[in-house]
């Protein structure tokens, strides 16, 4: 067993390129077809898209090592002691998952699903550190 666990998802890119290709397509337009009243437009795209690609992607993920589980990891790191935790129970009935935190005594908390590797891997390395993870469909 590793001592530590981490998983890691990098901001995704891709509406950004989506909206810097939507600004050179209304672009082309505008020059292809003389739409002089449509500049504003690409203005205003382009000033969106700047701003959106200069604004900070926080980085998602978790930690997992002997004695917590640290949620947000990259961004506003939060530990839980694993001795309280009962259990992880897991929804898969959806479109997206969702996996909550049973607490030993009773209380449960949402854990952000972008801030989550697989279910198969985190079955995985909960198990490790003998946290069972229930309900999965």
């Amino acid at each position: 067993m590793s001592d530590v666990y981490e998983y890691r998802r990098a901001p995704n890119r891709g509406p950004v390129w989506l909206a810097l290709i939507g600004v050179i397509l209304l672009l082309v337009a505008v020059i292809q077809f003389g739409a002089t009243q449509l500049t504003w437009l690409v203005w205003v795209a382009a000033a969106v898209t700047i701003a959106w690609m200069i604004l900070p992607q926080p980085v998602s993920g978790i930690r997992i090592d002997r004695d917590h589980l640290v949620l947000a990891a990259w961004r506003k790191p939060r530990p839980i002691a694993l001795d309280d935790i009962a259990h992880l129970r897991v929804d898969d009935s959806g479109l997206e998952t969702h996996t909550t935190i049973v607490y030993r005594n009773g209380n449960e908390e949402v854990i952000f699903a972008g801030d989550l590797p697989d279910v198969d891997t985190l079955i995985m390395v909960l198990a490790d550190r003998g946290i069972p993870v229930r309900e999965v469909a």
